[in-house]
């Protein structure tokens, strides 16, 4: 059996087992810290109803499942990966967020694997944060994860243009407004305010 055959049968069972509310897969620190501590930290605060999830892959079909009591949208550009979107869900360039949102009317946006896995230009990134600048409301939570290694950030994060829009904030469970969450991967949270 190829590896990649082998692959995609680990995958349809995770799959299948997640839609019934199984998981027996074996996160990452950073999946672990998005789903276990940034999710729990959403939920817990009443003020973040309106939520946009951007990236969409078959590890994230049970995303609206926990965000369900929410007005919980997804976006993704694939559309064989939007299949694990939200019933809410927008099949578009994050490039065009403003174009699906009206101005300050998100409470919370999650980036996480979109800069450095297809978002790759400076003025892509600039038009993209521009965007999610206008639809989050004033002091509006910003979590952006990115992979922090050489195939996977093709700016340093200090020179992405449009980030200037927003502030670190430090994010209450984790005390910091920017955590390593995987040495491997080096993959980043980064936390923010619309400022």
């Amino acid at each position: 059996m190829s590896h990649g055959f082998a692959k995609q049968i680990r995958i349809g069972l995770h799959r299948n087992l997640i839609r019934f509310g199984i998981d027996i897969r074996k996160k990452r620190a950073d999946r672990k810290i998005l789903e276990q501590v940034v999710f729990a930290e959403l939920l817990r605060d009443s003020s973040m109803q309106r939520i946009l999830f951007v990236g969409c892959a078959w590890y994230t079909l049970h995303y609206p499942r926990i965000f369900k009591d929410r007005e919980f949208t997804t976006m993704e550009l694939c559309p064989t990966e939007s299949r694990y979107g939200a019933p809410r869900h927008i099949c578009d360039t994050c490039e065009n967020i403003d174009e699906h949102f009206d101005e300050g009317s998100l409470d919370a946006v999650v980036f996480n694997g979109v800069y450095g896995f297809g978002l790759n230009t400076m003025d892509a990134l600039q038009r993209t944060h521009e965007g999610i600048h206008r639809a989050l409301r004033p002091q509006g939570l910003l979590v952006y994860g990115w992979n922090d290694t050489p195939d996977r950030a093709p700016f340093p994060f200090e020179q992405l243009r449009g980030m200037e829009l927003f502030r670190p904030y430090t994010f209450p469970p984790l005390g910091k407004s920017i955590v390593e969450s995987d040495a491997k991967n080096r993959h980043r949270f980064h936390f923010f305010t619309a400022a």
